[in-house]
């Protein structure tokens, strides 16, 4: 049995709070998530999840929940520590400006979310939001 925590517990959460998410199949899952490794080469991708150079840094207090409502609406890709149980999973919501609710009412998790072009990534962690790529422009006034 294939137990992944973080999968089953948005999974649940978004049954829970009417948010529509999709489970990408295993092999879709490292496909995708090789391609925006290999495109962004983030510094952490277990332990405490870091993107490392030429990110933007938000503090994760008073955001966690809220940065999400400053990208611009489109499917989102969420994905986890890639030396857990959830390395292989994919878990796409439907706009990403819900993150925040479907987080909110889930328990702690670090990780990663990016969109279908993976032409950004972002990583929260215990600590801080980083971001790179395209949606820098969106969210550099929560830096302030």
């Amino acid at each position: 049995m294939n137990i992944k925590p973080n999968t089953n517990e948005l999974t649940q959460t978004s049954n829970n709070i009417g948010i529509d998410v999709v489970i990408l199949d295993e092999n879709d899952s490292k496909q995708y998530i090789k391609k925006v490794i290999n495109i962004f080469k983030p510094f952490k991708t277990t332990g405490h999840l870091s993107i490392g150079n030429e990110t933007l840094s938000i503090p994760l207090e008073g955001n966690e929940f809220s940065y999400s409502k400053h990208l611009e609406s489109e499917p989102a890709y969420i994905f986890f520590d890639q030396e857990s149980r959830d390395r292989n999973s994919v878990v796409v919501i439907k706009d990403v400006k819900l993150i925040g609710n479907l987080m909110e009412n889930s328990y702690g998790m670090e990780y990663f979310v990016s969109n279908k072009k993976a032409d950004f990534l972002i990583a929260v962690n215990w600590y801080v939001i980083e971001v790179a790529g395209s949606a820098i422009e969106s969210l550099t006034k929560l830096n302030s």
